[in-house]
């Protein structure tokens, strides 16, 4: 068994491909841990009192309960109250019992379950405004400072890769990792984190769930040709996304999940999947 190439200790169980090193599972969250911590300092959203809503996204569960996981690592030395937002059908699955188990004893913790309604169309750019938005919504009623919404950098690249090959620019706003001027606002904790260290992580930590809904891919093909085999392609892409995304921000705001829209108040992702029921009082 090879040894874990950071502690030199402990038996590897992972490979990152990003970085090519072999890790223990330790290493691994303490790595994934520092990203998470580096996007938060990013943000500059957080004080050591804030009430942070973290959704389980439908999409991507397993995806979420690794970010839960992550993020009580880093603010278990704070008085932060991290809030779980768990749609109902998951609600009995054995991993939403471990994670909640495996996150009370660090931080303050509240737990809320709520019906997540299918929308009604599942490209991936109206999948995540839905989810952001019914994530908004509850982040409201629950007296939330911020969300962190969980996405990795993986997705995100998708995301801006469908938005630039279409045309539509609307679509970039997925690429930020804040918006600033939803309410609460909103960061992704795991903009500095790939979809397969994502994946290994929630594996290894036995948090899997299998998704509620699935969404098309549209640039499938373009992002296969630089995730993984190329990880320095897919970080230059990213960030060159995330600045054309920047210069945007001019762009009308979207009053259901905040992301760009030139059609009035809501955009037309909303009016497509019925997020219409999240709509602000």
């Amino acid at each position: 068994m090879h040894k874990c190439d950071v502690c030199r200790k402990k038996d590897a169980v992972y490979k990152r491909i990003y970085s090519g090193h072999k890790l223990c599972l330790s290493c691994l969250e303490k790595i994934l841990a520092r990203s998470v911590k580096r996007a938060i300092g990013d943000s500059n959203l957080l004080d050591p009192r804030s009430r942070i809503l973290v959704p389980v996204r439908p999409s991507e569960p397993a995806h979420s309960l690794a970010t839960i996981a992550l993020l009580a690592r880093v603010e278990q030395k704070f008085d932060a109250t991290l809030i779980l937002l768990i749609p109902q059908d998951l609600w009995n699955h054995p991993s939403i019992s471990k994670i909640i188990g495996l996150i009370e004893r660090r931080v303050s913790l509240e737990v809320i379950v709520k019906e997540f309604p299918m929308p009604k169309t599942a490209t991936t750019i109206s999948c995540l405004r839905y989810e952001r938005a019914w994530s908004l919504y509850h982040a409201r009623s629950s007296n939330a400072a911020v969300v962190a919404f969980p996405i990795s950098r993986s997705c995100m690249n998708l995301t801006g890769l469908e938005a630039l090959l279409s045309g539509n620019v609307e679509a970039l706003s997925e690429s930020l990792p804040v918006l600033y001027w939803t309410k609460p606002p909103l960061f992704v904790p795991t903009i500095y984190i790939e979809s397969e260290a994502l994946a290994a992580y929630a594996f290894l930590k036995g948090l899997y769930i299998d998704p509620l809904c699935g969404f098309s891919i549209g640039a499938k093909i373009p992002l296969l040709s630089i995730m993984g085999r190329r990880p320095e392609l897919e970080f230059s892409s990213n960030k060159t996304i995330m600045r054309i995304a920047s210069k945007l921000t001019g762009l009308g705001k979207c009053r259901i999940c905040g992301g760009f829209t030139s059609s009035g108040v809501v955009c037309r992702y909303c009016s497509e999947t019925g997020a219409s029921r999240f709509f602000p009082v």
